[in-house]
């Protein structure tokens, strides 16, 4: 059977059209909208997304451990992805001392420049900096983990973490009104 002068070029015509629409129909593998709040904290959807794995359905899920301690998790398809707390804490309180074991269980933490001291691990980020709250001088501290690790290039999932905390940091102390 001959071929017409148009079937070959109309076949990989199709079949480019339906690789180009696979790919744009859910090429990154989350099926849910990405927000742009991170339990309630505007961090911008941009910084959130490389940490979250893919999925249908994206569940935040916060708790109520008092207006200086907030806490909050969210899921991927009711899988725990990423774990966000804050403390104000009295200020003089060696908040990177108090948390060395945690942040070493969290894989190689390294300094970095956001807030008073802060460090950044492969799995999780921690923060803090004074801030006025009840109008006395204290300390809040910002706490990432990640129970799974969607991003699998760790300087990049370090990166990623470094400026998702940088953007949270600020504006978690601004809503528990630690200013």
């Amino acid at each position: 059977m001959r071929q017409s002068a148009l079937s070959k070029p109309l076949g990989v015509a199709a079949v480019l059209v339906m690789l180009t629409a696979a790919a744009c129909t859910g090429s990154s593998g989350k099926d849910y909208a990405v927000p742009e709040a991170a339990c309630g904290v505007q961090v911008g959807s941009g910084l959130l997304s490389p940490l979250l794995s893919d999925g249908k359905k994206l569940t935040e899920r916060s708790y109520d451990f008092g207006p200086t301690k907030p806490r909050c998790q969210l899921k991927v398809d009711g899988d725990l992805v990423v774990y966000f707390s804050g403390d104000v804490v009295p200020a003089g309180t060696d908040v990177i001392a108090v948390n060395e074991r945690d942040m070493r269980g969290l894989g190689h933490p390294a300094a970095t420049d956001i807030g008073q001291d802060a460090r950044v691990a492969d799995r999780g980020a921690l923060a803090v900096a004074t801030c006025l709250y009840g109008g006395k001088r204290q300390q809040f501290v910002a706490n990432i983990e990640l129970k799974q690790q969607a991003l699998k290039d760790v300087p990049k999932r370090r990166d990623a973490l470094r400026s998702l905390l940088k953007a949270y940091l600020p504006a978690a102390m601004k809503d528990v009104g630690c200013g």
